[in-house]
């Protein structure tokens, strides 16, 4: 199936308010991620994982809840951690990633320990490093820090 096609399919399911769970190993992943990205965007709590398999083939995992509940933070210099924490008291919010660059990732750890006081736990968390090429082709690299909060 294409994107399309799946974007559709996972529709129906979710119209229904039945989660969407499916696993394969086909060859061709990328349409199935492509499609589960477009609910992820739409604030679905959507899960994914790479699993190996007995006959030597990655299997994708994908589970998408039927209701939208997630937020996600992409933090600049100007945001609020009491703006970000308020958006987060909604009782439909039940996941959060968050993620900043440089100095930002002082406003990520901070709304990560009001919320980790207020009743979510950290589920992941990844470091690394956002690489660009500048003027002359220097390299400058950002650490990056990424958290996703679930609702406890």
């Amino acid at each position: 199936m294409q994107k399309k096609d799946w974007v559709q399919y996972i529709e129906n399911f979710l119209s229904q308010q039945v989660p969407f769970v499916h696993h394969t190993i086909d060859g061709n992943k990328s349409p199935l991620l492509f499609a589960v990205d477009v609910f992820r965007r739409r604030g679905y709590d959507v899960k994914v994982s790479l699993e190996p398999s007995d006959i030597q083939k990655v299997v994708l995992y994908v589970c998408i809840s039927p209701s939208v509940s997630a937020l996600e933070f992409t933090l600049r210099r100007n945001h609020s951690v009491v703006d970000i924490i308020k958006e987060m008291k909604s009782p439909t919010v039940k996941v959060v990633t968050i993620r900043g660059c440089g100095t930002v990732i002082n406003t990520v750890c901070n709304v990560v320990e009001n919320a980790i006081h207020d009743g979510w736990y950290v589920e992941k968390n990844i470091l690394s490093t956002l690489t660009q090429k500048g003027i002359g082709n220097l390299k400058q690299r950002n650490t990056t820090l990424l958290v996703v909060l679930r609702r406890g």
